[in-house]
């Protein structure tokens, strides 16, 4: 018998039920060290490493984040500090 393997979109998927999580559950996960002003700015400026959209021109219309983005930026994380840490090691 083989183990199913979930891919990290797959698996970010069931974490938040939906293919575009508001941002702010995205800050509140992975980024908790940001305040709500903060996380608006960065999101206003595009400076998280994965696109930011809203569904609407209002302010008040909340950021969105698209999964495989996310997983992405995730994947691409853990791949610089895996390279880094086997460099440090050998």
């Amino acid at each position: 018998m083989t183990a199913v393997q979930l891919s990290i979109a797959e698996i970010l998927f069931v974490k938040y039920r939906s293919m575009t999580p508001n941002l702010m559950e995205i800050v509140k996960d992975y980024y908790p060290h940001l305040s709500k002003a903060e996380a608006l700015r960065k999101a206003g400026d595009q400076a998280f490493p994965f696109s930011v959209f809203k569904l609407d021109k209002s302010k008040r219309a909340p950021y969105l984040v698209h999964i495989n983005d996310l997983a992405k930026a995730i994947e691409d994380e853990y791949e610089k500090s895996a390279s880094d840490h086997t460099k440090l090691h050998q």
